[in-house]
């Protein structure tokens, strides 16, 4: 062989793997920015689901009607004994209002997170789907080297592209185009024993166009559609769905939070109650040194203080293991100092009626409409079910364009041409598979049927339910109040009577017992109030929150 064959044959070597080494490198970049483009994709597709889903339901909601028999305004009074004072060991804790635990809650709580995850996935699948029914573009390019024992070598270079796109009634249309040219040459030639010069053979060219169209099974843009259909709707429930969750979510939130709260508050009236009865722990030893007061009184009070102190460690330690799963919760860690406030939650009272609240549920609820639109996706899959039992009968055409092989690429005449046109008939003579798919799906749409009238009564029920439930806990509320003042009342009367010696200083604890025990029965009323007023408002489909979670009233 020549040098300057050699030379070719290196320079040719030296560029493909150049254009290897290029092609990786472009690739690994491009990781990156398919990661931007999905990104992208899906950020633009939640914003225009999301408007079309959730963006109108605050203004197009309705409302149950208000009560105009009853417009008391009822005030939760929420007023206590305050804390004593008591030195700080350590640095000051990071106070969080609701607002604020619901705030940090949608960023750093791991089950918030994996829920928009999800979301994220269900979007991310839709613009699979859609790819799917758009146009795809495809290319390829080759290069390929032969040796026959170093008699003869030759290189082929190709070129392939095309394009596909689904139709809109379930054929397939397919645009491709092939170009190829081959490069031979050989050291010596066999005859003659000389060098052989390098050849190129003429370069070919092919286009063609295919048509595919089915006219009975798989016929039609609901049936060919179907996965694209289901697609779009599934990102619907998977959008009500998370919004269900972020309603839960902000509940159980605020049933962790006003928890500490509760136990924050009965941990003040413990050590309110502490404090008194060191206060009848030193008037009982006064009284017993004047003679005044038995020593029993003295050793029940010493023991009363003990429980009282007993009682104040173990709920102080309760409120802290409390706050640490609080602080996992929210996604903190555990290490971090944080606290609640000392604010009950306001009384909000609930006029609504009941038979109006009914109606109201059943166009808000977003759990509801899921199941309504999947019993009309099953009614759909009945349909797809018994298109399949059809034949299979395909219209085919297809076109082709070839050129004659020229030297030179740019100059290429087309002027082969090949046309087809046929039918296809599969006659149906085993369609068991399909049978059983189109009764399974018969019995799916009954069952949904049957499933979202149960699940209409349930909600009902429900709330039916909620409402009896809410007023129990107005009226509760309204008698834990008339019961604290009373204790009050009681308190003050027998701490006079142990004044003046007509009772014993048990009368006195027991009185401190009771008002103890009816403020923190007034506070875990309030809070059960409000988790059940949230509740109803949810089930009602009206509890509507911002973008840090909290709920709008």
């Amino acid at each position: 062989m020549t040098r300057k064959k050699y030379f070719r044959e290196g320079s040719s070597l030296i560029a493909l793997a150049l254009l290897l080494a290029l092609t990786q490198t472009s690739f690994g970049c491009a990781s990156s920015l398919y990661e931007q483009w999905a990104n992208h994709d899906v950020e633009a597709l939640l914003a225009e689901k999301n408007q079309s889903v959730i963006g109108i339901r605050e203004k197009t909601a309705i409302y149950p009607d208000l009560m105009t028999d009853d417009e008391e305004d009822d005030e939760a009074d929420s007023s206590g004994p305050q804390p004593t004072d008591s030195p700080v060991i350590r640095a000051r804790p990071k106070v969080l209002s609701l607002r604020d635990a619901l705030s940090q809650a949608t960023d750093t709580s791991r089950t918030y997170l994996r829920e928009q995850e999800s979301l994220y996935l269900s979007a991310l699948s839709l613009t699979g789907s859609r790819h799917t029914f758009s146009p795809r573009l495809a290319a390829s390019l080759s290069h390929f080297l032969s040796d026959s024992k170093g008699r003869s070598r030759s290189q082929t270079s190709s070129a392939t592209a095309g394009i596909s796109q689904i139709l809109p009634f379930g054929g397939s249309i397919d645009l491709t185009g092939r170009t190829n040219t081959d490069f031979f040459f050989s050291d010596v030639n066999p005859t003659t024993g000389a060098p052989d010069p390098d050849h190129r053979s003429p370069t070919d060219t092919a286009l063609g166009i295919s048509l595919t169209q089915p006219l009975l099974r798989g016929a039609g843009h609901e049936v060919s559609h179907e996965s694209l259909t289901q697609s779009e709707r599934n990102l619907v429930y998977a959008i009500r769905d998370f919004e269900l969750f972020r309603e839960d979510f902000a509940i159980e939130v605020a049933t962790r939070y006003y928890d500490l709260v509760q136990q924050k508050q009965s941990i003040e009236n413990t050590r309110a109650n502490l404090v008194s009865n060191q206060v009848l722990r030193r008037q009982a030893e006064a009284l017993f040194k004047v003679g005044r007061s038995p020593e029993l009184d003295v050793l029940r009070a010493r023991r009363n203080e003990l429980r009282a102190e007993n009682q104040l460690i173990a709920s102080e330690e309760g409120f802290q293991d409390t706050l640490d799963q609080f602080k996992i919760f929210l996604g903190l860690s555990i290490d971090d100092n944080i606290d609640v406030t000392n604010a009950s939650p306001e009384f909000i009272s609930m006029d609504y009626l009941l038979e109006s609240s009914l109606d109201v549920a059943f166009r808000n609820r977003l759990d509801y409409l899921n199941r309504k639109e999947q019993l009309e996706d099953s009614a759909r899959s009945v349909r797809i079910a018994r298109n399949n039992l059809l034949p299979d009968l395909n219209l085919t055409a297809t076109y082709d364009l070839a050129s004659i092989p020229e030297e030179r690429v740019f100059r290429q005449r087309f002027s082969d041409e090949t046309y087809t046109v046929g039918i296809t008939l599969d006659i149906p003579l085993d369609r068991v598979l399909e049978r059983n798919q189109y009764r399974s799906s018969q019995i799916s749409f009954q069952r949904a049927r049957r499933d979202l009238d149960l699940f209409r009564d349930n909600l009902t029920l429900g709330i039916r339910s909620a409402f009896r439930e809410l007023e129990r806990r107005k009226q509760s509320l309204e008698i834990q109040d008339e019961i604290i003042e009373s204790e009050r009342r009681n308190v003050r009367i027998a701490e006079i009577r142990f004044r003046q010696g007509d009772i014993p200083n048990r009368d006195v604890v027991e009185a401190q017992s009771s008002l103890l025990d009816a403020r923190n029965g007034y506070i875990s009323e309030l809070v059960n109030y409000e988790i059940s007023r949230l509740q109803l408002l949810r089930d009602l489909g009206i509890l509507f929150s911002n973008e840090n979670g909290y709920w709008k009233e």
